[in-house]
């Protein structure tokens, strides 16, 4: 019988990122101004569209890292989580801890949003896989006047 409803199941399970994955073209065509702009040169400015290529992914981690790189905060409240990026099955990415005493959180959450868009089309484009796990969002808090990334108390997003 356990044979019987792990060979029923084990089908299921297995399918259960490939309707994530494959991309749908009513959503995630680039609209003829993106194609257009993908002759150009174009800056990598969160109120621009560029094309969801690995190096302008790269290069928008880039920016957000700058952004983000100093940790200074007086009190745990200046710590900041945001989720950065999508998986080919949902969710994102990563995690990215930051002090709002020292970074601009308009311009990190802009900068966020543009990841997460860029890696979905990237993702939907090539027809890229992943794991099914969703990651849970960590805690941060101020220790030592840094904000950090608290693993062990991760707490659920969904």
């Amino acid at each position: 019988m356990r044979l019987f409803i792990i060979a029923l199941l084990l089908p299921l399970c297995l399918s259960a990122c490939s309707d994530a994955a494959t991309p749908n073209n009513n959503q995630l065509s680039p609209t003829p101004a993106t194609l257009a702009k993908n002759n150009q040169a174009t800056k990598l400015n969160p109120q621009t569209e560029v094309p969801a290529t690995r190096d302008n992914i790269k290069k928008v981690h880039q920016q957000l890292q700058t952004q983000i790189a100093d940790l200074n905060c007086d009190n745990s409240s200046q710590c900041k989580v945001l989720p950065v990026g999508s998986r080919a099955c949902g969710g994102p990415s990563s995690y990215i801890v930051y002090s709002n005493k020292t970074a601009n959180e308009q311009a990190v959450e802009k900068l966020t949003q543009q990841i997460t868009r860029l890696e979905s089309q990237f993702n939907a484009q090539n027809k890229m896989i992943s794991i099914c796990q969703h990651l849970t969002a960590p805690a941060a808090q101020c220790i030592e006047n840094k904000c950090v990334k608290l693993e062990s108390s991760a707490t659920s997003v969904y």
